[in-house]
């Protein structure tokens, strides 16, 4: 059963996840985003400290929302990003692409 995962959008410019970023939930993630962005613009920042687990699905999902703000002229920050999105954004030389911050644990 595919673990549950969440967007939630603030009245500013950052988008919450909650839950699971990976190869189950980024579909659903993708498409709650390209819904909200069908009303607006992509959040300027991500928010990840509800986030519990990231594989290399959830990573190309960040990379690809990374895309869109860059044909958008700006950039998206993502915060509070859990140890392994930041041990596999590493390996995959992807930390300054993604604008990644980690989380002060």
């Amino acid at each position: 059963m595919p673990t549950k995962s969440v967007i939630e959008f603030d009245n500013g410019n950052c988008a919450f996840i909650s839950g699971a970023l990976t190869f189950d939930t980024a579909p659903g993630l993708y498409e709650d985003m390209a819904a909200h962005v069908r009303n607006g613009a992509l959040p300027a920042s991500l928010d990840l400290s509800g986030v519990t687990t990231v594989d290399s699905a959830g990573l190309a999902l960040l990379l690809e929302w990374q895309a869109v703000r860059n044909q958008q002229g700006a950039s998206l920050t993502v915060t509070d990003a859990p140890s392994s999105l930041v041990s596999l954004a590493q390996l995959c030389e992807a930390i300054d692409l993604l604008n990644l911050s980690g989380r002060h644990e």
